[in-house]
């Protein structure tokens, strides 16, 4: 047992449930090993064995379940031996400075009456953009799969409308691409979901435009914090390499209009690290603070293979393998990004201690 995660509770499979398609996680599928019953609704998975073996392993420190390659939080904890205020609402806290909401949520889970606070749409992967890191075609929904996008929202809506504080949309495609996600958002109800105070959207900017955003403005008071997956720092790598079908000028425009919304406090641009972009670790953490400044929360991330390349073509992404012909250049340009103000990542093994506290 690692001896720095048994002093320390994670929050996030007591507060989050991220609902896909056919199965259902607690924590981003790449840092989590384990996921829910298949084919169950929300409720149903919320209240599983599963999530419930996840949620002790948080308990007796074992962290079993989770993948500390992956995480960022956890990989800070074993490469440092503690949780820093590192990027945004680091879910990890001491067991012997535990503050009263997590007690309560320790409390309600022992009790039987955890409901979850923060949830995630993930279930429908339409988007514009074709991403080698993603996936290997467009995805564009059905009639029927808008349908059935719908029935899904008026489900969470039903079962946990009431406990939910966060909306997460989305972690499998675009909030303003897919039909039924842009539709909740335009038709957002608050009094069919009282208690929430964030609508965190995650998108690739692409058609978040000042026209789009006036055609949602019943969310405008909400939408507080963003994630923009970008993974490019020049029209050259975005265009031809890691956003297919995106259109650079387009985006850099509608990210200079999103800095002017003043109800968002906090942005992060997010970068996938790979073979085709890691010499733009540092350009990218300099164009995203020149444009959103200290909204800016800039997170890198390593490249997973989520079914979208053979082995071998994976391993050729993976620059901080140190058998990687490219790895020592690699390590060059994020050493040289951190320790940057408001930069993040999940490669800490390749930041000396003396950087890494921000």
């Amino acid at each position: 047992m690692n001896q720095h995660k048994e002093n320390y509770i994670c929050a996030v499979p007591f507060t989050s449930l991220e609902v896909h398609d056919n199965s259902d996680v607690l924590c981003c599928g790449t840092w989590l090993t384990k996921w829910l019953p298949d084919n169950t609704s929300p409720k149903e998975s919320w209240n599983s064995k599963e999530a419930n073996d996840i949620r002790e392993s948080i308990l007796d420190g074992s962290y079993k379940y989770c993948d500390s390659l992956h995480c960022p939080y956890l990989k800070e904890l074993d490469e440092f031996g503690t949780a820093t205020i590192r990027g945004p609402q680091n879910p990890l806290y001491r067991k012997d400075q535990l503050p009263g909401k997590i007690k309560d949520l320790i409390k309600s889970y022992k009790e039987g009456t955890l409901k979850p606070t923060v949830i995630q749409f993930s279930f429908d992967r339409t988007c514009n953009l074709k991403c080698p890191s993603c996936r290997v075609a467009i995805f564009t929904a059905s009639s029927k799969k808008i349908a059935e996008v719908q029935a899904t929202i008026d489900e969470i809506e039903e079962q946990f409308g009431s406990s939910a504080e966060t909306l997460y949309i989305t972690g499998s495609g675009d909030p303003f691409i897919s039909v039924g996600f842009r539709n909740f958002l335009r038709n957002f109800d608050k009094k069919k979901w009282p208690n929430i105070k964030n609508i965190h959207l995650h998108t690739n900017a692409t058609k978040w435009n000042k026209k789009m955003w006036n055609s949602m403005k019943n969310i405008h008071h909400l939408v507080r914090t963003c994630e923009i997956s970008i993974d490019a720092a020049t029209k050259e790598t975005y265009e031809n390499q890691v956003r297919l079908g995106g259109d650079w000028d387009e985006l850099i425009a509608n990210l200079k209009f999103i800095a002017t919304i003043p109800e968002i406090k906090r942005i992060k641009p997010s970068f996938v690290i790979q073979r085709k972009n890691y010499k733009e670790i540092k350009p990218f953490y300099d164009l995203m603070t020149d444009i959103f400044g200290n909204k800016a929360s800039v997170y890198y991330g390593k490249i997973t293979n989520w079914g979208t390349f053979t082995e071998e073509q994976f391993r050729n992404e993976q620059v901080w393998n140190p058998e990687h012909p490219d790895h020592l250049e690699f390590k060059k340009c994020i050493e040289e990004t951190f320790p940057a103000s408001g930069a993040w990542t999940n490669a800490y093994e390749f930041i000396p201690r003396k950087q890494s506290l921000v």
